[in-house]
């Protein structure tokens, strides 16, 4: 599994992996319906409040029935991720425990890692 970063939408800060640079964030992250998952100490691999980026945006974008895997979920995510069309819905990722969603990618933050 990679290390993720992401630009937070609402502040257009990017999302670190706890304690880099000293700092601290809680992160939510939402989808279409007014769901949202909080992380506290982000880990870098896409998990925020127990939940995967890239399996909820595969549920916010696929049916599945109860047979699916969380693994083939995730698989589903990452390839609407990079996808070019633009037809998907997406999470929306925030440092703010107020927001309404709105239908934006989050922007990848290109300087993971360093």
């Amino acid at each position: 599994m990679g290390m993720f970063s992401w630009i937070a939408q609402d502040t257009h800060v990017p999302i670190y992996v706890n304690g880099y640079h000293n700092k601290t964030q809680e992160i939510y992250m939402w989808d279409n319906r007014g769901n949202f998952w909080k992380e506290s100490c982000y880990e870098g691999y896409g998990m925020f409040g127990g939940k995967d980026y890239y399996v909820l945006l595969a549920e916010m974008n696929q049916t599945y029935d109860e047979n699916v895997t969380e693994e083939q979920k995730r698989e589903d995510g990452i390839g609407i991720e990079f996808c070019s069309m633009s037809h998907h819905v997406f999470p929306n990722l925030t440092e703010s425990s107020i927001w309404t969603w709105i239908n934006d990618k989050p922007l990848l933050h290109e300087d993971q890692g360093r």
